[in-house]
Order: C-alpha cells, then structure tokens, then sequence
C-alpha cells in the first residue's frame, strides 16, 4: 500500500490539550475535495461515511428523517 502524503502543508497548534490545523481557505478546500475522493474510493468505504453522518441508517437504507413521506 501506498503512503499516504499530506495533500496541503497546515499548521498545528495545541489549544486546551487539541491539536487544531489551522488552514487557509485553498488548503481547507483541497483537503475536503481529497477527503472525498477517499470516501468515494468504493461502496463500503462511502456508506460507512454516510452512515457517521447521519444520512444512512445502520442497514444502509436512507435515514428516516431524509425520507419522503
């Protein structure tokens, strides 16, 4: 397997024990346009991500409250 590489060069900076990247705009923009290509990458990997979300329930089905009436 491939290593993964930074996609954009962030500041980390510590607050109250978190470390918080601090981005611009370009890179907070390129960072979620890699973070979909990785969630995209096949089926599993996608309803896993939608299912964190809220947007699917546990069985894969659309949630209830996305649902039409």
């Amino acid at each position: 397997m491939k290593p993964k590489t930074p996609t954009v060069d962030a500041t980390a900076l510590r607050t109250r024990g978190h470390v918080v990247r601090v981005m611009s705009t370009e890179e907070r923009s390129a960072d979620m346009r890699e973070f979909g290509k990785e969630i995209r990458k096949d089926k599993a990997t996608a309803v896993a991500f939608l299912q964190r979300a809220g947007i699917l329930d546990e069985t894969g089905s659309l949630a209830e409250i996305y649902r039409a009436s």
